[in-house]
């Protein structure tokens, strides 16, 4: 586990190098300082590598990472991006604000949707999907009552690096690391987004339609997906089955 995370610390470290090396030889050959042999190709694309499967981390693996989460604070934040699918950034953009039948709870966060430059996405109001214990039971943890009363979340640095705060914090626990060895025997890689993906996972299966998981999530239909399209019921293995019957 710790030489994969090197790698992915590696293959990022990659990545900003040779966008800085590219904004400096740019900036040189524009200001006469270099040759404009030195200048790079405007249209060369970026070599990437496959986009990786996010994994979606199922409700008795959640309760597993909570019982071996010791600070209270962290247990708060893996519960609320559990059951409201948010990004680990948005933890810090929570809100509470008045609604028609009383107290609802929002995120302001704004990032950009994809498609047209500069279109962010809008403070959306969180609707909760709530873990369910191994007999099937909702677990209801009071999200909203205890952020009403002010109950504390965990420091997660500066803006912008809420993902980078929780996955620091996770990386240390055992069982964290368990799931992780998990997650990648099946092909997939448990990141902190894999409470976002369970949350798109379990609205799926649960049938609502697209358009509400999407507006619940923050998405345009387009973006969510472009993201979660492996989670829509898909009726080929039924049809099968009918056959076989």
């Amino acid at each position: 586990m710790a030489c994969l995370e090197q790698w992915e610390q590696g293959s990022r470290m990659r990545q900003i190098c040779r966008q800085k090396l590219y904004g400096f030889l740019t900036w040189a050959v524009q200001r006469n300082h270099l040759k404009p042999i030195y200048l790079p190709p405007a249209s060369l694309p970026e070599v990437r590598k496959a986009k990786r499967v996010g994994y979606a981390i199922g409700d008795t693996e959640i309760l597993r990472l909570l019982d071996g989460i010791p600070d209270p604070r962290w247990q708060f934040a893996v519960q609320l991006c559990s059951t409201y699918g948010l990004r680990p950034e948005e933890l810090r953009w929570l809100r509470i604000k008045d609604g028609p039948h009383g107290p609802e709870l929002w995120t302001i966060y704004q990032k950009s949707m994809g498609g047209r430059k500069g279109d962010k996405t809008k403070p959306r109001r969180l609707q909760p999907l709530l873990v369910r214990d191994p007999n099937g039971s909702s677990i209801d943890w009071k999200l909203q009552a205890r952020l009403e009363i002010g109950e504390e979340l965990p420091p997660l640095q500066s803006d912008g690096d809420g993902a980078q705060a929780l996955r620091n914090y996770l990386r240390r626990r055992e069982v964290w690391r368990s799931l992780k060895a998990e997650a990648l025997n099946l092909g997939e890689q448990l990141t902190t987004y894999s409470f976002r993906h369970r949350y798109a996972k379990a609205s799926h299966a649960a049938g609502l339609p697209v358009a509400n998981i999407a507006e619940a999530m923050g998405h345009t239909i387009e973006v969510h997906l472009g993201s979660y399209a492996r989670f829509k019921p898909d009726a080929t293995a039924d049809l099968y089955a009918q056959v076989n019957a």
